[in-house]
């Protein structure tokens, strides 16, 4: 066996970090009870978690070529993560989703309806 470097350590807790924030943000999809806080666990831990996990790969392989790669996966990641969940926080505002229930019908999207006086 070979002696374990300070990069060996650093790349393993980054690679371990990385896993654990990837689970968590797996189950607390799962577990929350409205679509704009799934969104935020699947975006915030998500994105931190792919971070680390490059950084740990980035550190471990180390050349060039993979390094550039590596950062083009989190500059990306950065780029899309945002995007794709107001998009889906806005599809499921849209459909007027109530949190385990079923979809409540919607007038449209235009809103509540302003104070009128009866007709008659």
């Amino acid at each position: 066996m070979g002696t374990v470097t300070a990069a060996d350590v650093i790349a393993s807790v980054a690679l371990i970090g990385g896993a654990a924030l990837s689970l968590a943000a797996g189950i607390a999809v799962l577990r929350f009870p409205d679509t704009s806080s799934r969104i935020h666990a699947a975006t915030k831990p998500q994105v931190l978690g792919i971070v680390l996990l490059m950084i740990g790969l980035g550190i471990r392989l180390g050349t060039p070529a993979v390094i550039g790669e590596l950062v083009l996966i989190v500059v990306l990641q950065f780029l899309t993560a945002p995007v794709s969940a107001h998009l889906a926080v806005r599809a499921a505002q849209r459909r007027a989703v109530a949190p385990e229930s079923e979809p409540v019908e919607s007038d449209g999207g235009s809103g509540p309806e302003p104070d009128r006086p009866e007709p008659g």
